[in-house]
């Protein structure tokens, strides 16, 4: 082999050599591209006051219920729930019809929250369709039918950490079993222990600050400012008709001392459709944070039901 042929190997070799090279830094100083949404949606399946706040179980159970428009004895069986996730914030960059983007400004990213800071806000709408198999059972027959019923909560998050922090800065923040509607019912609990808060749209104290379109104002109240119940403590709930549409005929279901249960409320007012539950929480509580459902009925319209949760903390 000639000394010229020698050279040119020499040449191909280092060029292969810084190619390959030049590929393996670049790998090693790839950094994974960080979606907001998909850590929110990942702190909500995976932190345990949030998967708390957003429980599916206990809520709708077999224990059977009676409802006072009709003589059966009722039992809820789901057959199935699906969840969906409607995240709002506030983009860095907001997309131009030509395809490009351009950074936004940052009196719009960012909200002036007092000592906080000035910080990202983020809305999520927790959706929870629940495929429900009802059994009316009376005391000649029994009626099955399957009802849809739809679970809606949401989650206010502020962006109080950097992306090096856990779920990139996002904590859970406020929580809303509601949302922005007015509920037919005015809701008021009362608890043995001293607890006294409401259930209903008064509970929602707080809403998010930006002004921009991309966030809905959803009232919320702060997981710090939440009423704490204590454990085996007993809670009235009174409820009140609001509304002048159909009368409305409440079942609370949560968690007490037997565990789960479902029961209508006791009408004790009937001129003024005032209805009473109360019922003993559980002594040993795991949980922080807790919830129970009322669904609301309406003769007409049986068996559509709509529903809607009140939150209270345990200790």
């Amino acid at each position: 082999m000639n000394r010229t042929s020698i050279i040119m190997l020499i040449i191909a070799g280092a060029v292969i050599l810084a190619a390959v090279t030049t590929q393996l830094g670049c790998s090693e100083k790839e950094v994974p591209f960080i979606i907001d949404e998909d850590e929110i949606a990942r702190y909500l399946s995976e932190v345990s006051i949030a998967r708390e706040l957003f429980r599916t179980t206990g809520l709708i159970n077999s224990t059977p219920y009676t409802l006072p428009f009709d003589s059966a004895v009722i039992t809820d069986v789901v057959l199935s729930r699906k969840r969906s996730l409607d995240i709002s914030l506030v983009p860095l960059k907001i997309a131009q019809p030509g395809g490009d983007s351009v950074p936004n400004y940052p009196d719009t990213i960012y909200v002036d929250h007092g000592y906080l800071g000035r910080l990202r806000e983020s809305l999520v709408e927790v959706n929870d369709r629940f495929t429900i198999e009802v059994t009316k059972a009376y005391s000649t027959d029994t009626v099955v039918d399957t009802v849809q019923l739809d679970l809606t909560r949401y989650a206010f998050f502020l962006k109080l950490g950097d992306d090096t922090r856990p779920y990139v800065g996002w904590i859970l923040w406020g929580f809303s079993g509601i949302g922005s509607t007015p509920t037919p019912l005015s809701v008021v609990v009362k608890g043995s222990d001293g607890a006294d808060f409401r259930g209903d749209l008064g509970l929602y104290a707080d809403e998010p600050l930006s002004s921009i379109r991309y966030i809905p104002k959803v009232p919320y109240i702060r997981l710090t400012a939440m009423d704490t119940v204590d454990q085996g403590s007993r809670l009235l709930i009174t409820t009140t008709k609001t509304s002048t549409g159909l009368p409305t005929n409440p079942v609370i279901s949560d968690y007490e001392e037997g565990g789960t249960f479902a029961r209508a409320m006791v009408r004790y007012d009937p001129a003024n459709y005032v209805d009473s539950l109360s019922y003993q929480t559980p002594t040993n509580n795991p949980r922080l944070y807790n919830q129970f459902m009322i669904q609301m009925f309406t003769e007409a319209a049986f068996p559509h039901r709509t529903a809607f949760v009140v939150p209270y903390r345990s200790e």
